[in-house]
């Protein structure tokens, strides 16, 4: 096969060699094949040999019509993709990557990747996102939705949260299946061979996750399909596994974390206290130690607000005294969570003797907010899921109505 001898620089040089392909009578040059391999082996750390790059050339060639295809469609509904749709999305990338504003450009410099190689892989994402965005106003959430994603997030809020990542392949014709399998087969063969899985999950995943390299967050227990949970509650951190069939498709899974449930998890309290603390040396008389403490308790009973306490601690001289905010009970010793738990704004904590000496704690403030989904984040979660099927059946239309004429 000719592509095998070419690399980057010669294709680019010899651009009469030929056509991969045609779509609607659209020419897919071996040029833009080439190229976009190797700026796909840059972005995930793939080392090109002959045989990887013949692995490839399939997955590439269909990413390519594909992507002409979205174009074709694109111009048809009168969408177009601006200058500043372009510098919006390079930026997304850069930020996305942890390069520096320009670092992009750079970067595919350093790897001899033209610059246009990506814009041209850029270019039909952002329209295909406009027409999604015309298809959007069609897709309706209804409240009872919204209220069994939070019902079962509730319920699962004491179960294992994990960290996870994403490569979704569609099975778009039962007939595709075996294909669908062994490009995911593939997929996973470079990730074992070192290829990295975020490069991969942006080039390859046909899920909305793509953009953030298939990274899904952090997924309470039961808002995942059953069949991916079970694979993943046997994973280890940083394990990849196996290609997962569901009903939609084959899925690539990278656990990167895990996190103990909890049943108070639906909130998130953060507590303002204010500490007033008095040394008390270990060979302290009882004496001493009765007026340390009896300052304590003085303060205790006098003081009605954290601006009280501060006074009493400059008049005290003490340098561990101070105003703690934005503390979560959890980051408390299990001593003082005990002795704050009951307090209302204002109230002041039983004297606790600690380590060098005593203390008292005021609640100055509390605050109490939800961790779960608010109904709006929700509703478009649910959205997107929705509009994935709906642009994946766009795109089986499109390609049964086109010709397409594969030459390599």
């Amino acid at each position: 096969m000719v592509l095998l001898t070419l690399s980057s620089g010669l294709a680019r040089a010899q651009t009469t060699i030929g056509l991969a392909a045609v779509v609607n009578d659209e020419p897919i040059s071996v040029v833009d094949l080439v190229d976009r391999l190797n700026l796909i082996a840059a972005t995930s750390n793939i080392q090109l040999t002959d045989d990887r790059r013949r692995e490839m050339i399939p997955q590439v060639l269909r990413q390519l019509v594909d992507e002409t295809l979205q174009m074709q469609e694109a111009k048809r509904r009168g969408f177009t993709v601006s200058d500043s749709d372009m510098s919006r999305a390079m930026g997304a990338v850069e930020q996305n990557s942890g390069m520096p504003a320009g670092g992009l450009e750079q970067y595919l410099q350093q790897n001899h990747i033209p610059l246009q190689t990506l814009k041209d892989q850029l270019r039909p994402q952002i329209a295909w996102q406009k027409i999604l965005g015309s298809m959007r106003r069609d897709i309706e959430i209804s409240d009872s939705e919204i209220d069994d994603v939070l019902d079962r997030i509730k319920r699962n809020q004491d179960k294992p949260r994990t960290k996870v990542q994403e490569i979704f392949l569609p099975i778009d014709n039962p007939q595709d299946e075996a294909k669908v399998l062994d490009d995911a087969r593939k997929i996973l063969n470079a990730l074992q061979n070192g290829a990295n899985f975020e490069g991969l999950a942006r080039q390859f995943s046909a899920n909305a996750s793509a953009a953030n390299g298939g990274d899904l967050g952090w997924m309470s227990s039961g808002e995942m399909e059953s069949a991916l949970e079970d694979t993943i509650s046997k994973m280890s951190p940083g394990q990849i596994s196996n290609p997962i069939r569901t009903i939609r498709g084959f899925y690539i899974l990278k656990l990167l974390d895990r996190a103990q449930g909890d049943t108070n998890a639906s909130t998130d309290i953060k507590l303002d206290l204010y500490q007033l603390f008095i040394p008390v040396a270990e060979n302290a008389s009882p004496d001493e130690i009765k007026t340390k403490v009896g300052i304590l308790q003085k303060a205790r009973e006098t003081a009605t607000s954290c601006q009280d306490m501060a006074n009493v601690a400059v008049d005290l001289g003490s340098d561990l005294s101070g105003r703690t905010k934005g503390v979560s009970p959890q980051e408390l010793s299990p001593m003082v969570a005990n002795a704050v738990s009951p307090l209302k704004e204002g109230e002041t904590s039983n004297v606790l003797k600690v380590d060098g000496g005593a203390l008292v704690v005021m609640l100055c403030g509390k605050t109490v907010q939800s961790t779960l989904p608010d109904r709006e984040t929700i509703r478009n979660r649910l959205t997107m899921d929705r509009l994935e099927i709906v642009a994946r059946r766009k795109l089986r239309e499109l390609r049964r109505q086109a010709f397409i004429d594969i030459r390599i």
